[in-house]
């Protein structure tokens, strides 16, 4: 390992500035689909700050594919488990890396936290409220870091916006939208093996099973987006209604699946907010591979590329403009330490494992806390409960430790 997850003193230059890691974090993955094989694993091998010690998925061939795969590559002999439960037992570890299926990882997340283990998840956090009030009760008392793997909020653009946002430059935010429309209609349906089939194949082929994505709604992964604007605007959702196309999709009808699903949010600092999503239809929009934002102020406004070749535009008459003018922001950030421009999601992935490193080791405080996680993931669940009841409006429960 040569390269470093840390977020300290990422701005001085080489690797000489920081402090040799005496005690890296010792992690075990459990779900070793391609973010756990391909992003977790890779990079818990990558950064000197952990010391991958074990990994677990339900599917043999998997678990047999990886270690060996570790041996070969990488000289590198470690536990492959079928059984979580009693990798949790066997294993001396400080943290676990989860890569399971939505539905899934809350109650795999609570029980790491029961076991004395910091806890990192996948994006969407999950698809229930109650499985809110359960990670954060579980934190609460157990006192261990729990931390969303959410990387959009990391990309530099984010950064640009959010000191704008909040320098009063655009006045009173007043406006908000974000949106995730990408293509992904090789994700739906999956075998056993882990071999992907495309939606045409569902029915004919009995080996085709619906994965998560298909059986959840699309509004559920919000958190993409929804999590960059609530940093920017330093705010909560306190509101929502949302509204979708039938559930029968009109580019796969064999598919019982909303195409589009949007949300209409309200926040404690009275912005309105529109959110929309969809996977199962042909997208334009290739910055991030289908995200958008657009944020409105009484005094100016920003607004992320659609397509390829454009660039972001501000818009603030005060500052003497007549027409909005292009901004060469981009995902990767100009203070990103090198280890970052080599992750993945346009050097954003770095910064989830760098952030939940640095609050191990050296107590940093975690901005995106659970609280802030489940503040991303309850309006995008609670959209899609207003959907099924003819888009009534729900308020969105307040999470944080109070009165009530």
């Amino acid at each position: 390992m040569c390269a470093r997850a840390t977020l300290l003193g990422a701005r001085r230059s080489g690797l000489q500035w920081l402090d040799p890691v005496e005690k890296p974090i010792r992690i075990g993955v459990v779900g070793l689909g391609p973010r756990g094989r391909y992003n977790a694993v890779a990079s818990f091998l990558r950064y000197d700050e952990f010391d991958l010690a074990c990994v677990c998925d339900i599917r043999p061939g998997l678990v047999q594919a990886v270690t060996g795969n570790l041996v070969k590559e990488h000289a590198l002999h470690i536990r492959g488990y079928t059984d979580y439960t009693e990798m949790l037992e066997n294993e001396q570890l400080d943290a676990m890396c989860i890569q399971v299926d939505v539905d899934k990882q809350i109650d795999l997340a609570c029980q790491a936290l029961e076991a004395g283990l910091h806890v990192m998840t996948e994006v969407p956090l999950t698809y229930s409220i109650d499985d809110c009030w359960k990670i954060v009760t579980a934190t609460e008392r157990t006192g261990k870091i729990f931390f969303m793997m959410e990387q959009c909020r990391y990309a530099g653009y984010v950064e640009a916006y959010r000191e704008i946002v909040q320098s009063g430059a655009l006045g009173k935010p007043i406006f908000a939208e974000g949106e995730y429309f990408h293509f992904l209609p090789g994700y739906f349906f999956q075998g056993a093996d882990g071999k992907w089939f495309e939606p045409e194949d569902f029915g004919r082929d009995p080996a085709a099973k619906p994965t998560w994505r298909y059986h959840n709604p699309s509004i559920g992964y919000l958190p993409h987006d929804l999590s960059p604007l609530l940093y920017i605007l330093d705010d909560r959702v306190v509101r929502v209604t949302g509204m979708a196309n039938r559930k029968q999709s009109y580019k796969y009808p064999n598919m019982e699946y909303c195409d589009t699903q949007a949300a209409l949010m309200h926040t404690e600092k009275d912005v309105v907010m529109r959110l929309a999503t969809g996977f199962s239809t042909v997208n334009i929009t290739r910055q991030l591979g289908g995200h958008w934002q657009h944020i409105k102020g009484t005094d100016g406004v920003i607004e992320a590329p659609r397509m390829a070749g454009e660039k972001h535009k501000l818009f603030i008459p005060k500052w003497q403009m007549k027409e909005p003018v292009e901004m060469d922001w981009g995902s990767l950030r100009t203070d990103a330490p090198a280890a970052a421009s080599a992750s993945g999601h346009g050097g954003t992935d770095f910064y989830a494992f760098a952030t939940f490193a640095d609050a191990v080791l050296h107590n940093a405080p975690l901005v995106f806390d659970v609280y802030r996680a489940v503040e991303t993931a309850a309006p995008a669940i609670l959209a899609a409960q207003s959907i099924e009841q003819d888009n009534r409006p729900i308020d969105v429960p307040d999470f944080r430790p109070g009165p009530k």
